[in-house]
C-alpha cells in the first residue's frame, strides 16, 4: 500500500507479538520538556543535511512465505523530495522520484511503471511519508501518525501508530530507530497486522554526498515498456 517505495518506503525479522512494537519498549514514551528537547536536537542535527547515500538492505516475513525475502540496494536521497533506489538483488529495479513523478524501472524484463504523484494521492503520500522519515520530520509525521519518542539504550525510537483507519488495516506500527550519535535512522522496522514485518536497515550512510544533476533523471530506451498506472494501456519507450 505505501507503494514499493515506502514500504521497501516508503515504502518493510521474526513476527511481533500481538503486543505490538510498544509492548517490546522497555521505558515510557518522553513527555514534556523532554519531549520537546529531544525534537529540537533532532531539527538542529538535520539543518546541515541536503542529502544522504546509504547501502540498504530490506527484510520481509510475512505468515504465507515460506523463507524470509531479503533485498539488498543503494539508496540516494535529497531534501525535499528527491530519491533514487537502485536494488541489485534478488530482482534489479530502479525506482526514482523527482519530486513529481515516480518510476519502477525492471532493467531485466525491460518494463517500467510510472506515477504522476500530483495526481496520485496515495504515491504522494508514500513519497511525503518517505521524506519526512528519512529526515525525521516530527510535525510532519505527526499529520499522518500518532508519533511517541522513546529513548532506548543510546537510541531515539520514533514510533508511529497510524491515524488513519485505512492506513491501520493494513500497518499496525512504523519504528524509526536513530543512534545518538547520528542524524538519520538507520533502521525502519513496519510491523503489520497480519503478522507481516519489514524491516529496512542503512548502513555505509554518507551525508551530502556529492550528487549528479541528472542523478533523479530516469531516461529509458526505445524498447522499454512503460506503463502509466491509473490510466489505460501502456505506452512504447520514453525518454524519462
Amino acid at each position: 500500500m505505501m507503494l514499493r517505495v515506502a514500504a521497501m518506503a516508503v515504502l518493510v525479522l521474526s513476527w511481533w507479538p500481538d503486543g505490538g512494537l510498544a509492548a517490546t519498549l522497555a521505558h515510557a514514551p518522553l513527555e514534556g520538556s523532554a519531549r520537546v528537547e529531544a525534537i529540537e536536537r533532532l531539527q538542529e542535527q538535520q539543518r546541515h543535511i541536503g542529502s544522504l547515500r546509504a547501502t540498504v538492505v530490506q527484510k520481509k516475513r510475512h505468515p504465507l512465505l515460506v523463507a524470509e525475502a531479503v533485498s539488498e540496494g543503494v539508496l540516494l536521497f535529497q531534501k525535499p523530495n528527491r530519491v533514487r533506489w537502485e536494488v541489485g538483488k534478488p530482482d534489479r529495479a530502479v525506482i526514482v522520484i523527482d519530486g513529481r513523478t515516480l518510476v519502477i524501472y525492471h532493467p531485466d524484463r525491460q518494463e517500467a511503471e510510472r506515477r504522476d504523484l500530483g495526481g496520485d494521492f496515495g504515491a504522494r503520500g508514500a513519497v511525503e511519508f518517505l521524506a519526512a522519515g528519512m529526515s525525521l520530520a516530527v510535525p510532519e509525521l505527526e499529520k499522518r501518525f500518532q508519533v511517541d519518542l522513546h529513548q532506548e539504550d543510546g537510541q531515539l525510537v520514533l514510533l508511529l501508530t497510524p491515524r488513519s483507519r485505512w492506513v491501520a488495516q493494513t500497518v499496525a506500527s512504523v519504528a524509526l530507530y536513530r543512534q545518538d550519535q547520528d542524524a538519520v535512522p538507520g533502521r525502519i522496522v513496519i510491523s503489520g497486522q497480519r503478522g507481516d514485518r519489514t524491516e529496512i536497515t542503512l548502513t555505509d550512510i554518507v551525508i551530502n554526498p556529492p550528487v549528479a544533476e541528472d542523478a533523479f533523471a530516469l531516461r529509458l530506451g526505445p524498447g522499454v515498456r512503460v506503463t502509466d498506472l491509473g490510466r489505460a494501456g501502456g505506452e512504447k519507450g520514453s525518454d524519462r
